[in-house]
């Protein structure tokens, strides 16, 4: 059987395999670390699925792979070690066939996207030795990994720019003119096109007037000033991509309320009190924060949602990101899958376990995905209000500041305004303004102060 590259998360499309635990022709055992894989997002220990004999290595320690790549050859009980040595000859003959077939037709390898020390890997061949278009059971729609390129456009090979598979299915999907993307392209020196080419083409193309903003990228600083260098890591890189791909391409809107918290503050006395014997049980206003939105999220679906440029696709579970700082180092958005079925003890569970193995780098694979709904907690540290930039695919997130004592207006039908000290902070959302607009997006920030403020906490703790 073939081990692939995993996916780490809905968006990580490829990793460094960092370190191999295992030989070629050793035993591997059901469960022990196999390989260790380093990505955009995190760094993870993989362990074997099944058993047997490490056949063949096929990826080093130290490359950079796509998802779905094949990293090695494993040898279980009921296969013939004979039969897939044969059948690894014949993968690999018939990807180097396919691969001459297809500089024959281009006239190069620099025209085909198929590089020969990839082929054997990338290439979906089947058990008979045919190629197939066809894609493997792995495939992810954002990895370009075996794009049928017949079923995309051509591309002039005497334009001399080369153009990535995934670079063509976006550009065929979205009926962006080819010659408009190579003329706009010309007078910069890129050759070839990929993904993000085609993305600064889509934010960037469109007509340009004398009163569009200077575009930074072209103000040359003084070097003389700037005489220390901090380079950016992985997670650092990853997140300067996903924001800059966000903020030009999803109109964002913001809204705030102000949430007195006194309600909330009987609440964590009461299970304070409840759990003084315990001296690791601690419980934060994000908790309660989080339990309101997962509820205010039943009146007011559209949050929670994914717009495919057409219509908004509504999830009816609330897999909740929380954005959390690793020392100033990046920022992880690991997620509580169907948070909206615990109640206000088991959320803050899943939060206090979640922040501990984020920071200590011990979080699980599956972790990393499938968030629907994400909350930015800035309280910690002493932020006022904050306008967060939303994690796409999602249309929405939540901004949680500190909160503080401060003088409120208390309004009393029997004794009229009266003026007291309570505990008050600031909930902000960025939303997709195509998704829905800013009426929806303030009742829904209504509901989840009014859950905050009026919700009977006590019953559910008890």
């Amino acid at each position: 059987m073939d081990i692939i590259m995993p996916q780490l998360g809905e968006t990580v499309a490829e990793g460094v395999l960092s370190k191999w635990h295992k030989k070629a022709g050793e035993s591997v055992v059901l469960g022990e670390v196999l390989f260790e894989i380093e990505t955009d997002k995190t760094s993870m220990e993989i362990e074997a699925t099944n058993e047997g004999k490490l056949l063949k290595i096929t990826v080093n320690e130290g490359e950079t792979v796509a998802v779905g790549t094949v990293l090695a050859v494993l040898l279980t009980d009921n296969e013939d070690e004979d039969t897939i040595i044969k059948n690894i000859d014949a993968k690999k003959e018939t990807a180097d066939e396919v691969l001459e077939e297809k500089i024959e037709d281009t006239g190069s390898i620099e025209n085909t996207s198929v590089n020969k020390e990839d082929a054997p890997t990338q290439l979906n061949i089947e058990s008979d030795g045919v190629f197939s278009l066809d894609p493997p059971p792995w495939f992810e729609p954002f990895c370009e990994v075996l794009t049928p390129l017949e079923k995309y456009i051509k591309i002039d090979i005497e334009s001399g720019f080369r153009f990535t598979p995934l670079a063509k299915r976006i550009l065929s999907n979205n009926d962006i003119n080819i010659s408009e993307v190579i003329e706009y392209f010309k007078t910069t020196g890129i050759k070839k096109i990929a993904k993000i080419q085609v993305e600064e083409f889509q934010s960037r193309a469109p007509q340009e007037s004398k009163n569009q903003p200077i575009n930074q990228n072209t103000i040359k600083a003084d070097r003389s000033i700037y005489t220390e260098i901090d380079p950016l890591n992985r997670i650092r890189r990853t997140t300067a991509e996903r924001l800059s791909n966000s903020w030009p391409n999803i109109p964002q809107a913001f809204q705030a309320v102000e949430v007195i918290f006194s309600n909330v503050d009987r609440a964590r006395k009461h299970l304070k009190e409840k759990n003084k014997d315990n001296k690791d049980f601690k419980i934060s206003y994000l908790s309660f924060v989080a339990r309101a939105v997962c509820i205010a999220i039943k009146s007011y679906p559209r949050v929670n949602s994914y717009f495919d440029g057409k219509q908004l696709l509504l999830s009816e579970i609330v897999n909740l990101g929380i954005a959390i700082d690793l020392n100033y180092k990046g920022l992880l958005v690991p997620v509580i899958k169907d948070a909206q079925k615990m109640n206000i003890i088991e959320l803050n569970d899943s939060l206090n376990d979640l922040v501990n193995r984020a920071q200590s780098g011990n979080l699980k694979q599956e972790e990393y995905n499938g968030g629907t709904y994400t909350i930015s907690n800035n309280g910690s540290m002493g932020t006022y209000l904050t306008a967060p930039i939303i994690n796409p695919p999602q249309v929405a997130i939540l901004s949680f500041d500190g909160v503080n004592k401060k003088p409120v207006v208390i309004e009393d039908a029997d004794h009229g305004d009266t003026i007291a000290i309570r505990r008050s902070g600031i909930i902000g959302q960025s939303f997709d303004h195509r998704a829905f607009d800013g009426a929806y997006a303030a009742s829904f920030l209504k509901e989840v102060d009014n859950i905050i403020e009026n919700y009977d906490w006590l019953n559910e703790i008890n």
